[in-house]
């Protein structure tokens, strides 16, 4: 028995410190990460055809009039900086969403076909349509989530819901490209530079009047996301594994 205690303190210990380790390793890596956040950003504020010193930025973002900085940082700069911030960050939430819920390090919204729905949304709303930007984005989110509704319903009803759903999203991903493709093809020269210019995305035209949307869908959505971690964590297990766990599967 005495050995036998030996053996579980032992392991016990090294999985603790395994664990101490691992939590090392992750706080070392986002205290890097969000300082090179903050130095970037602060170099996309500065930076540019006319360099701002720090102070002027800071008296600008506290609402000073700083000749020549007001209209450069306040209305170009800022808003292309919060735009990409919160964009990097629904990026990355959406990428290591996928990859923990499907167990796999390739799988996300691009890869299973999401953006290819939200993508054939907004050149439909663009081209044939002729609809504005409000209207267009309001399409592609909502088609975005139809085509996971749809990929998820077909993906169901096997022993790897996850396998199948990458699978089918791939091949509905395929699909929803070739409507892009044909769209373009078709369209008007001008009408296909703002379609490309759509797709790739871009900062050039962020307004600060588009940040507060952006900033609510991440500042709402990513709470639940963190909220729901620990499932997610159990799907990496399996589906039944999970299921053992106590994990309601369908509905995380």
């Amino acid at each position: 028995m005495t050995a036998t205690a030996e053996i579980i303190d032992g392991t016990a210990a090294a999985v603790r410190a395994g664990r101490r380790a691992r939590t090392r390793r992750r706080t070392v890596a986002v205290a890097a990460l969000v300082i090179l956040l903050i130095g970037l950003s602060i170099a996309m504020l500065t930076l540019g055809n006319t360099v701002y010193p720090l102070g002027d930025v800071i008296a600008v973002m506290l609402g000073y009039d700083v000749p020549g900085a007001s209209f450069t940082v306040g209305t170009l700069r800022i808003p292309r900086t919060l735009t990409g911030v919160l964009a990097g960050v629904a990026f990355g939430v959406a990428g290591v969403t996928f990859q923990t819920m499907l167990r796999n390090p390739l799988a996300s919204p691009d890869v299973i076909g999401i953006t290819s729905g939200a993508s054939a949304a907004a050149i439909l709303s663009l081209i044939v349509l002729g609809w504005g930007s409000g209207a267009t984005m309001t399409l592609a989110l909502l088609a975005g989530v139809g085509t996971a509704v749809v990929i998820y319903i077909a993906a169901r009803g096997g022993t790897s819901t996850g396998g199948r759903l990458i699978l089918i999203g791939i091949g509905i991903g395929a699909m929803l490209d070739a409507v892009v493709a044909y769209l373009l093809v078709r369209a008007q020269v001008y009408d296909v530079a703002v379609a490309a210019r759509w797709l790739a995305g871009s900062l050039n035209g962020a307004r600060m009047e588009d940040v507060p949307p952006l900033a609510v869908a991440v500042f709402v959505l990513a709470p639940i996301v963190l909220m729901l971690s620990r499932d997610l964590r159990a799907l990496e297990l399996g589906d039944a594994s999970a299921a053992a766990l106590g994990v309601r599967v369908d509905r995380t």
